[in-house]
């Protein structure tokens, strides 16, 4: 139904959410966890701060995948803030390319980021943490991190998701 001014209002709740969220412009994140052949990784755009003290951030991350159960393993992961040029990056974790589990860090260039996983070289910011707690809700577990490093590339431009598709912005 259209109300004013071109609103719609969504009578199904999961229709009206999935698409409140395609236009709902987020950061592209590649989470990482676990070490040489037990790595895995997985793009994520749900992930945010939750608090400066102590210093937390939280992701979700899907069930049915590799890299939850790689993460409750681990106990860290490093979430890396993709910049422009990054979206082969977002593409492969997605699972698009046919690369699975360790083989998806090959195309790229990593760096050690303090024992959570691998920081990817030029992100816009890799965020090592180590799992501070983790809840389950629905098919997804939102791991909340302790940050304990923090690698930055100010210079880099950030990829974002918007209305399905990869793009960039002017800074």
């Amino acid at each position: 139904m259209t109300m004013d001014c071109g609103t719609l209002r969504m009578d199904d709740p999961a229709e009206g959410l999935k698409a409140a969220m395609r236009h709902y412009a987020a950061g592209v994140t590649v989470v990482t966890t676990g070490a040489g052949a037990e790595r895995r990784g997985v793009t994520a755009t749900a992930f945010t701060s939750v608090t400066m003290d102590p210093t937390t951030i939280l992701v979700c991350i899907n069930r049915e995948g590799g890299t939850n159960a790689m993460m409750r393993a681990a106990g860290r992961f490093c979430v890396n803030v993709l910049a422009e040029g990054q979206e082969a990056a977002c593409m492969t974790f997605a699972g698009q390319g046919g690369l699975r589990g360790a083989e998806q860090f090959s195309p790229f260039e990593w760096r050690p980021c303090h024992g959570a996983g691998l920081a990817l070289q030029g992100a816009l910011a890799s965020i090592a943490c180590v799992v501070s707690s983790q809840v389950e809700m629905g098919t997804h577990t939102i791991f909340f991190g302790t940050v304990e490093e923090v690698l930055l590339t100010p210079s880099a431009r950030p990829l974002l998701h918007y209305d399905r598709a990869l793009r960039s912005v002017a800074v």
